[in-house]
């Protein structure tokens, strides 16, 4: 039956377009692993290296000097210590294959996205299966964007890999079929709070996969091991830490707008600002776990491994909060609205 006020067609266009992205992001992770072995046989033995590795947003002119940096941009000097990474042309033809990859993959999500939009005549989350098709293409647009300018292909398999999980689920486990959104979903501040949310919790995750890429590198400058793999090809963890730290930043001045917002909406749609929701109360968590992170982060003196780790339980609490606060009874408050 056809739900009241979707176009039918367009709906099954965004479908079209969704297992197509999911086809292409396939292609891309085999791609992106592909690139990952070839950085692993190209290490050299331990020397010291005349040069710096920029890993966030800088050129490197002529004369060597770097210019527009990103905040907190990560600098890697090579050390005796370390090996030399002199990437191939075969490896970086791999990493750009999967780059080009990813943005079509990326292109055609964000199209099923927009086709879901046209189809419902409204912003396309109203339910379990828009929220995660949507943030799927907010963390995919944001890598790309990200990940030309400061050759991040090295992160690619990390991100697109989950990625096609939450694609997997959301057709799996959480599709709805295409329909009116609920009253209380019916308010300009939709496309405010929750849009400001995607962007938020796309930057945490990518700022989470290169945490955890941070806490393996380190584990292996500590303990080096006998045989060298791609861990040893990636930047140095300082420059690992400082980066995922500068995306954290940015996702928590996201995340503190989209607590506020929020706010603001539930005083207009129940009459006050605070209700205890379930939701309302995850989502303030999400906030005090990052905000004690970034107080960690800028106390001389902490272990930044254990700041990271912070900041790793907060996007644990990220992932709760998209998932068991909305999917699980015991959860059930005014902000369920999983369409299942």
């Amino acid at each position: 039956m056809n739900p009241a006020g979707a176009d039918l067609t367009l709906a099954g266009n965004a479908n079209m377009a969704l297992y197509a992205s999911m086809i292409v992001y396939t292609l891309a992770m085999l791609v992106f692993a592909w690139h990952l072995a070839a950085r692993a046989g190209q290490l050299q033995a331990p020397r010291a290296v005349d040069r710096d590795e920029v890993l966030v947003g800088s050129t490197v002119t002529a004369a060597g000097a770097t210019t527009g940096s990103l905040p907190s941009a990560g600098v890697r000097r090579s050390t005796p210590a370390e090996p030399a990474f002199e990437e191939s042309p075969v490896s970086a033809q791999r990493g750009n294959i999967a780059l080009m990859l990813t943005y079509l993959a990326t292109a055609l999500l964000v199209g099923s996205v927009i086709l879901r939009g046209f189809a419902v005549a409204r912003p396309p989350w109203g339910n379990m299966f828009e929220f995660a098709t949507a943030a799927a293409a907010a963390v995919g647009l944001t890598y790309s964007v990200l990940a030309k300018r400061n050759r991040w292909q090295w992160l690619g398999v990390f991100i697109v890999t989950p990625v096609l999980l939450v694609l997997g689920l959301a057709l799996a486990v959480l599709y709805t079929e295409a329909g009116e959104l609920m009253p209380a979903l019916k308010s300009y501040w939709l496309a405010i709070h929750v849009g400001v949310a995607f962007l938020a919790v796309a930057f945490f995750t990518i700022a989470a996969a290169i945490g955890v890429v941070y806490l393996v590198r380190l584990r292996r400058e500590e303990k080096p091991p006998a045989r060298r793999g791609f861990i040893e090809s990636l930047p140095s963890s300082a420059a690992l830490e400082r980066t995922a730290y500068s995306l954290n930043m940015v996702a928590f001045i996201l995340w503190t707008f989209t607590l506020i917002a929020g706010a603001i909406w539930a005083k207009q749609a129940w009459g006050a600002y605070w209700q205890w929701d379930p939701k309302e109360v995850w989502t303030f968590v999400i906030w005090t776990v990052y905000a004690a992170y970034m107080h960690g982060r800028a106390t001389a003196g902490l272990d930044l491994r254990r700041s990271m780790s912070i900041a790793l339980a907060g996007y644990a609490c990220v992932i709760i909060n998209f998932t068991l606060v909305n999917l699980v009874s015991t959860f059930v408050g005014m902000h369920n609205y999983s369409g299942m």
